[in-house]
């Protein structure tokens, strides 16, 4: 899978990809439910569109990250730092 997502890749195609980097960079488990929704935000300080990947077990509760950009617009780096704020503000 490419390294970032283009104008000619689909939104289920881009949502994969997140999906896919996602459980690379936190080393996820098949028993772990990874989901992406792209948002509106009418907050005149948040971006128009972000991202929210939400990590989801049985084992504890949600994790939650979110990327202040529309999917089509998020690269593996993007997702990469996303989750490594997530690692470095959860908890030990």
């Amino acid at each position: 899978m490419n390294s970032s997502v283009d104008e000619r890749v689909s939104l289920p195609e881009a949502t994969a990809a997140i999906k896919f980097w996602t459980r690379q960079v936190l080393a996820l488990s098949d028993e772990f439910i990874v989901s992406v929704s792209e948002f509106n935000c009418g907050k005149p300080t948040c971006p128009n569109l972000h991202t929210v990947i939400m990590v989801m077990s049985q084992e504890g509760p949600a994790k939650k990250i979110v990327i202040n950009k529309p999917v089509a617009d998020i690269y593996e780096f993007d997702v990469l730092d996303a989750c490594l704020d997530l690692l470095r503000n959860s908890p030990a």
